[in-house]
């Protein structure tokens, strides 16, 4: 009779526990039905937030005595101001939510810092606008750029008909943006093989003069191109920097670029300087 009590006990047991765990289950499951994530939101919100910027734009463009406005002014720095705030407003709680795709919320972050960065930039607009502005504003308005044209080739982001030639300066810069990337790191692995090897000459004395050979593999053709050469000491010090630049450096071919010096160093940094 005990015997069977016991079964019966451990039965309910094993039943209750059977009950529990597939409680506990529906339980996970509602509430990771639960999660809300905000990948279809933004993207719809990043559009209302360019469509206002660029309605507060166009409304101000339209104002009587626009054109007379100087660009180094406090007043356009607050129109400008407004502008990002018009987008800000649309999407910067979204720098706290929960998405989906991890590259669509690590973008989603990166917009959002680019515009608190112009935001930040505004204050040279009245005293240097056309220099310490434009200069941190270019690269804000291309990481801009990459960020839109992503959202609206793999996000699904649209606009209306009104503001559609709007995304499509964005998109078209983006792909400059994304060429010149693609040159320049072209040219940094390029002259990353640049060896420099001394030229004998017994009369030299402290002077002594180097000499390195590059291939143009980067698939453009140069009229002018000119580079700084760190000469570099055991520790990684810069000693001296020299200078040298060829012409006609089309694709394919090999430049000697030279340099003299009479400092000890153990190794060379070559980077581009200028090139057209």
């Amino acid at each position: 009779m005990k015997k069977a009590t016991v079964l019966l006990a451990s039965c309910m047991i094993g039943t209750g526990l059977l009950f529990t765990g597939c409680s506990g289950s529906q339980q996970e499951s509602k509430q990771e039905e639960e999660i809300h994530y905000a990948d279809e939101d933004f993207v719809k919100d990043m559009a209302k937030g360019l469509e206002a910027r660029w309605t507060l734009n166009e409304q101000d463009e339209s104002k009587e005595g626009y054109d007379a406005i100087d660009l180094q002014s406090s007043e356009y720095k607050d129109m400008m101001i407004s502008y990002i705030n018009a987008e800000l407003d649309c999407i910067g709680k979204y720098k706290d939510e929960k998405f989906e795709d991890s590259k669509l919320q690590e973008e989603t972050i990166s917009y959002i810092n680019l515009l608190n960065d112009h935001i930040e930039i505004c204050d040279y607009i009245p005293v240097d606008y056309y220099g310490k502005y434009l200069e941190e504003f270019q690269p804000i308005y291309d990481g801009r750029s990459k960020i839109i044209q992503d959202m609206a080739d793999n996000y699904g982001l649209t606009v209306s008909d009104k503001f559609q030639s709007n995304l499509d300066e964005f998109k078209t810069n983006s792909k400059l943006v994304q060429e010149k990337d693609a040159q320049e790191q072209a040219i940094d692995s390029m002259l990353s093989n640049i060896t420099f090897e001394e030229v004998p000459d017994e009369y030299a004395g402290d002077w002594k003069t180097y000499q390195g050979v590059v291939e143009n593999t980067t698939g453009s053709d140069f009229s002018t191109f000119a580079v700084n050469i760190n000469l570099l000491n055991a520790d990684g010090v810069i000693v001296e920097t020299a200078y040298d630049q060829v012409s006609n450096f089309t694709n394919g071919a090999k430049a000697q670029f030279e340099f003299s010096t009479d400092k000890e160093f153990t190794s060379t940094e070559v980077t581009v300087q200028y090139y057209e």
